[in-house]
């Protein structure tokens, strides 16, 4: 196990009606001006913005609205969020929605006390120092990053996906309510289950020996959302259920699953360039890298994908042949994810052969089995 250091500021108001907690939970922070982001979509329908607006009124709490905001969070939209939030003085961001809302709050907060380029940080890869206090209503159970300290943010004019880690990018609050999920349609309610997973399986495939407690946490977030994944495609206002994928999207994202070890993140970031290029749901493209991912690198350490296939995916070990039982586990995988409704293949996701050069040019993934350009050209290969 290697060294960490673990931190995890959040406050999570967790259950039915917590979204009660909200004016309390301003007040604890010190905000009499927030910030409101939103979709103008499923927050509307489920009545949730305006049960915010009324907890603000009755709390005599000013707040600005942000209602642009689309999945792959923009650029440029949050450039004009950044320039609100300093002419209006906001003291505090309020996302409500899924991560993209959440990426965009985030990266609003950083941007309205950054005295320097803000685009500069994402692209040299360098942490802010400070931010204004974020808080989040979750209604997409999904990219955890109520609970983590990532950002994502999408450059329209290159067609680029750029990341950031920074710890002041994690919430001071996040309230999760499992019911505000049950009117999501089934593609997105499959793709937070297929991004959850793959949060875990990035960290859980890692060349660091010794962190059999991480391992089994990890295990067990993963047969969770293999037990309950399937129950709310079936049944989506089936509470418990929900509960369950809704609280394990934070432990997947919030770096408990990785402490000790190195990460791999090599499929999230060939991902993120498909994304980047075609807008395509991130869950969606994970899907279709994923086991791809798996079965080209998967003889690097085949012990560990044997420990994968048995403990996650309770595939029956045979000693005499280890690398069926690991390519039994990759085999479920994909499988698993194909029974949500996720493409699996990049003719399934709409990704074109013409424009396979840029996809692979110059880019490097991974940790786990470091990847270069013709590595990620194999990894298509097999995607098709």
């Amino acid at each position: 196990m290697d060294n960490f250091t673990f931190y995890s500021p959040t406050k999570f108001c967790f259950g039915k009606n917590a979204e009660d907690n909200l004016g309390e939970l301003l007040d604890w922070i010190g905000s009499r001006k927030v910030m409101i982001f939103h979709m103008s979509g499923p927050e509307l329908r489920s009545g949730i913005l305006d049960r915010v607006k009324e907890t603000l009124a009755k709390g005599q709490i000013e707040f600005v609205e942000a209602g642009g905001v689309k999945a792959n969070p923009r650029l440029d939209y949050t450039l004009k969020c950044i320039e609100t939030a300093k002419e209006e003085k906001v003291d505090s961001v309020l996302a409500i929605g899924g991560g993209s809302c959440i990426d965009t709050a985030k990266a609003t907060a950083a941007g309205a006390l950054c005295g320097d380029d803000f685009w500069e940080h994402f692209q040299k890869n360098i942490p802010f120092e400070k931010a204004l206090p974020i808080g989040a209503i979750v209604t997409i159970a999904a990219s955890g990053s109520e609970g983590s300290e990532a950002c994502l943010l999408k450059d329209e004019e290159h067609n680029i996906k750029v990341g950031l880690h920074s710890e002041v990018f994690r919430p001071a609050y996040a309230i999760e309510n499992p019911e505000l999920t049950f009117s999501l349609p089934k593609y997105q309610t499959a793709c937070g289950i297929t991004d959850i997973m793959m949060h875990v399986i990035e960290r859980y495939f890692t060349n660091t020996k010794g962190t059999e407690l991480t391992d089994q946490l990890s295990e067990g977030v993963l047969r969770t959302m293999i037990k309950y994944g399937p129950v709310v495609m079936e049944r989506p206002d089936h509470y418990e259920a929900r509960a369950e994928i809704m609280w394990a999207g934070v432990i997947a994202h919030n770096g408990i699953c990785g402490v000790g070890r190195e990460i791999d993140l090599a499929s999230h970031m060939i991902q993120d360039v498909i994304g980047g290029l075609y807008d395509s749901a991130h869950g969606a493209g994970l899907a279709t890298i994923a086991p791809a991912w798996m079965r080209y690198v998967y003889k690097h350490d085949i012990p560990r994908f044997v420990r994968f296939a048995t403990e996650v995916w309770r595939v029956p070990n045979d000693p005499f042949d280890q690398e069926a039982v690991a390519l039994e586990g990759i085999r479920r995988t994909k499988e698993f994810f194909k029974s949500l409704g996720m493409p699996v293949t990049l003719h399934e996701l709409g990704v074109c052969e013409e424009d396979m050069d840029f996809l692979c040019k110059n880019r490097c993934a991974g940790h786990f089995v470091e990847l270069h350009e013709e590595d990620i050209r194999k990894v298509y290969e097999l995607a098709k």
